[in-house]
C-alpha cells in the first residue's frame, strides 16, 4: 500500500495545498494576523509542504534538508491558547477547501486521512502548549502518520 504522500501526489500537491492553504488563512479575519507574519518567511509554503509531506509518508525534507524540528514548530504555536482552539477548526477548514485547487485526488479515503491528520496536529498538538514556548522540550520528534493515523 503507498502512503498518504504518495496517494495525494506527491511534493507538488504539497506545495499547492500549502500555498492555496496559505492564502485563504489570509483571507480569513481570525487567520490573517498570524499568517501575515509568515510573509516574513519567504520560504513558509515551502517548509509547510515539507512538513505536511514528511508527516505524511513523504521524503525527510523538513528535518533534514530544511533543519525543522518538532519543538520549533510547537513553540511558533505555544502560548495561542483560547486562540488556538477557535482558529484551528477555521485552518482544517481552510486546508479542506484547498483540496480541489491543490490538485488532491478526489479520492475520499486520501482526503479524509489528509484531514484527519490536519484535524489532530491542529486540535492536539499545536494546542499542547498552552502556556508558554518556555513549555516545550527540546526534543520533540515529528509525528508520522499513516492510514490508520499517527506512528512513531
Amino acid at each position: 500500500m503507498s502512503t498518504i504522500y504518495e496517494a495525494a501526489g506527491g511534493m507538488e500537491v504539497f506545495v499547492r495545498l500549502a500555498e492555496a492553504t496559505h492564502q485563504r488563512c489570509l483571507a480569513d479575519p481570525l487567520l490573517n494576523h498570524p499568517f501575515s507574519h509568515a510573509d516574513n518567511q519567504p520560504d513558509h509554503t515551502e517548509r509547510l509542504a515539507a512538513y505536511w509531506a514528511e508527516a505524511l509518508g513523504g521524503p525527510p525534507t523538513y528535518t533534514t534538508a530544511m533543519g525543522g524540528s518538532e519543538s520549533h514548530v510547537q513553540r511558533l504555536h505555544a502560548g495561542e491558547g483560547d486562540y488556538a482552539v477557535t482558529a484551528s477548526p477555521r485552518f482544517v477548514r481552510c486546508v479542506v477547501e484547498s483540496f480541489d485547487e491543490a490538485g488532491v485526488p478526489d479520492d475520499p479515503k486520501v482526503r479524509r486521512a489528509i484531514t484527519d491528520y490536519v484535524t489532530w496536529a491542529a486540535t492536539g498538538p499545536f494546542q499542547a502548549w498552552g502556556r508558554s514556548k518556555d513549555d516545550v522540550p527540546d526534543d520533540l520528534s515529528l509525528t508520522h502518520w499513516d492510514w490508520d493515523g499517527p506512528i512513531r
